[in-house]
């Protein structure tokens, strides 16, 4: 074949190849929105769990929700950090990967097929690398190798070597970087590495802030000390022992998929990002993580016995609190959604009003919250889950049609008062173990229901205008700023003296009535902006609380 037909026969392929890879490139660069990507992740997850469970010989029997929940965490974290290093990589934003991301998480069934095909059906056993920092160099070194007796990566470390060799091959299409393709080929498999190795990587930070050991000096038996051994969260019982390495990484799980979740999200929509975080409403968070502190508190005076402190109970209230945090926030959403001609009256500065989010973009969101919540009171407890799905209930009848109770004035406040509630009681419960609320007074319920039903319209004085033209009959809608004021601080100031009575503690009387009429000129004060009133009254009601607990319990 003469030289020049060669050539012209070799530019033809090479411009049919740029063809090809553009179409892949434009293909691949599909976005692909967070909901519709979490669904197919959910439902890769499930078919993997059904391979793993339903369709190999395996002698591992299926050990129920705890490690479902430990698997779609442990893929889901794995998947995070793969996109984001990607991402930084190609320098570009995490979403324009979505579809190509999308398409990678059908390689998590691939292991137990691997695993099927070599052994005629059967699955083995590839547990979590554990041992001391010798012993991971040596399996780092030899890309799993020389493994503990009994543990065999053969599925899982073809799939980790083709995820590592896979994204350098796409580092180098997008790229035609060599170094950058080999960098990300050894930078993913530190990633790999980092989370097969997990509870010992976890054990070397937490001795290394601790002091309290020598990094060389850690064996294999301080990490399943650590992190492999049932632990007693405060009253709540501790998982077999078969399930303890799982459910304390899932605690730890949990609040790294939310770090690095929210960095994923602000990397990709920064503007969304700080919107969401504005709109949190932290006077109403901090109220609700008070309820909660409150609800322990009780449960420890009732049940000092269950005062179980470890490193896990700390991460357990940690994981509660963020998720009594995303619970709240899925309730803002919804009240956003079903208020936007309200608010774009009264609070024009929020997202939907300022057009930061298409409502269908914000629902979305709402639901991952929702999700998110739930999840994470799983984890901790089954009924953790419940009771924020209680909480979730009251806050959509609250908010959406048909009931939209807020519309009612008292009915409103009764049912944010109850939903509450159930904050307070999942503090309690997780003193209160298997006893649930039975060691908690009638009085001190019926007392905080009252309380919150006088006290909570003081968060509707900002939003006079817009509830008033839509026909919400909110207590200031009805008799006007200045009555409302006088009417709600009367009824602040009833809820601080009615502690006396219910609590039967006379020596709060004088306290009492300090702060109670503290409350009440801060609130009739038309001074005193009508956003700035929940701080306000927040402020006062934590003094008087501490002011409490010392007469009453110390």
């Amino acid at each position: 074949m003469p030289i020049r037909e060669r050539a012209v026969r070799v530019i033809a392929m090479r411009k049919k190849l740029e063809k090809i890879q553009l179409a892949l490139f434009k293909e691949t660069g599909k976005r692909i929105g967070p909901l519709a990507w979490l669904s197919v992740f959910f439902g890769v997850i499930v078919i993997r769990l059904f391979l793993d469970d339903f369709v190999a010989k395996s002698n591992n029997p299926s050990l129920g929700p705890v490690m479902y929940i430990h698997n779609l965490f442990f893929f889901f974290l794995l998947f995070l950090l793969v996109w984001l290093f990607l991402a930084y990589i190609l320098q570009e934003k995490p979403a324009k990967l979505s579809y190509l991301m999308l398409w990678a998480t059908l390689l998590i069934i691939l292991p137990p097929i691997f695993d099927m095909l070599k052994t005629g059906g059967s699955t083995y056993w590839s547990g979590y690398l554990i041992g001391n920092t010798a012993d991971l160099w040596r399996w780092f070194i030899g890309v799993f190798s020389h493994l503990p007796s009994g543990m065999l990566y053969f599925g899982t470390k073809i799939v980790f070597i083709l995820v590592a060799l896979l994204s350098g091959a796409w580092v180098y299409l997008k790229s035609r970087s060599f170094f950058k393709s080999v960098f990300t080929v050894f930078g993913i498999y530190v990633l790999v590495f980092f989370m097969g190795a997990f509870p010992s990587f976890f054990t070397f930070i937490y001795y290394f802030f601790a002091g309290s050991k020598n990094l060389n000096n850690i064996s294999t038996a301080n990490i399943i000390q650590l992190v492999g051994a049932p632990v007693t969260v405060f009253a709540l019982k501790p998982v077999d022992f078969s399930l303890a390495l799982a459910y304390n990484l899932n605690l730890v799980y949990f609040l790294l998929i939310l770090a690095i979740s929210s960095l994923f999200f602000a990397w990709n929509y920064r503007s969304g990002f700080w919107a969401i975080l504005k709109n949190w409403r932290y006077p109403q968070l901090v109220y609700h993580d008070g309820l909660f502190f409150c609800g322990m508190g009780l449960g420890l005076l009732a049940y000092p016995e269950n005062l179980h402190l470890s490193l896990f109970s700390v991460i357990a209230v940690l994981v509660l609190l963020f998720s009594i945090g995303l619970a709240w926030e899925t309730s803002v959403i919804v009240n956003d959604i079903y208020d936007y001609e309200i608010d774009a009256i009264s609070n024009p500065e929020r997202p939907l009003q300022k057009g930061i989010f298409k409502i269908a973009e914000y629902r979305e969101i709402g639901i991952i919250f929702f999700i998110s919540s739930l999840l994470g009171g799983m984890i901790v407890g089954f009924k953790f889950a419940a009771l924020l799905l209680v909480y979730q209930i009251i806050a959509w009848f609250y908010s959406a049609p048909p009931l939209r109770l807020k519309r009612f004035p008292v009915i409103a406040t009764l049912a944010s008062a109850s939903a509450s509630l159930i904050v307070l009681f999942m503090g309690f419960a997780l003193l209160s173990g298997d006893a649930n609320l039975a060691g908690l007074s009638w009085r001190i319920i019926f007392l905080l229901l009252l309380v919150l039903t006088l006290a909570l319209p003081v968060k509707d004085f900002k939003d006079i205008a817009g509830d008033r033209r839509y026909g919400v009959w909110t207590i200031p809608v009805l008799l006007g700023e200045t009555q409302a004021r006088l009417v709600v601080g009367t009824g602040v100031f009833i809820s601080f003296m009615a502690s006396v009575f219910f609590l039967n503690e006379l020596r709060l009387f004088i306290w009492a009535l300090i702060f109670g009429c503290l409350a009440f000129f801060i609130l009739v004060n038309e001074k005193i902006k009508p956003a700035n009133l929940f701080w306000r009254i927040l402020g006062v009601t934590f003094l008087y609380g501490l002011a409490l607990v010392k007469v009453v319990f110390l």
